[in-house]
C-alpha cells in the first residue's frame, strides 16, 4: 500500500470514529493529537465521495419545529436535502406536480 493510501485510510478511520464519537470535531480532534482543519478536510472528502457514489439524489425531510403540536401548525416545514449538500427549504408546500417534476429530473 502506497504512503497516500495508508494516509487516507488512517484520516477515513478517524472521520468514522468520529462520527460514532458524538463528539464535535474540535473535541475529537484534541482528544486523538489531530489538527482540526485537517478532520474537517477529511469529513468533507468523505462528503464528497459519498456524493458522488451516491444512488439517493434527493432525500426529503417534513420536520414538525419543536413545540408544534398540531399538524396545521406545522404545515408547509419540508426540506430537500442532496447528496451533494444543497438544501431547500419551503415556506409553504409546493404543489405534488411539481415536487414530483423535480424529483424526476434527479434521476441519472
Amino acid at each position: 500500500m502506497s504512503h497516500h493510501s495508508e494516509r487516507a485510510a488512517r484520516w477515513r478511520a478517524h472521520v468514522e470514529q468520529w462520527r460514532r464519537s458524538g463528539q464535535t470535531q474540535a473535541a475529537y480532534s484534541a482528544e486523538h493529537g489531530l489538527n482540526k482543519k485537517s478532520l474537517g478536510y477529511w469529513v468533507r472528502q468523505g462528503r464528497a465521495v459519498a456524493a458522488r457514489k451516491s444512488d439517493a439524489f434527493l432525500t426529503l425531510v417534513a420536520a414538525r419545529p419543536v413545540g408544534v403540536t398540531s399538524p396545521l401548525q406545522a404545515a408547509g416545514v419540508l426540506s430537500l436535502r442532496s447528496p451533494s449538500g444543497w438544501c431547500l427549504e419551503f415556506a409553504t408546500l409546493p404543489s405534488a406536480s411539481w415536487l414530483s417534476e423535480v424529483l424526476a429530473h434527479q434521476a441519472p
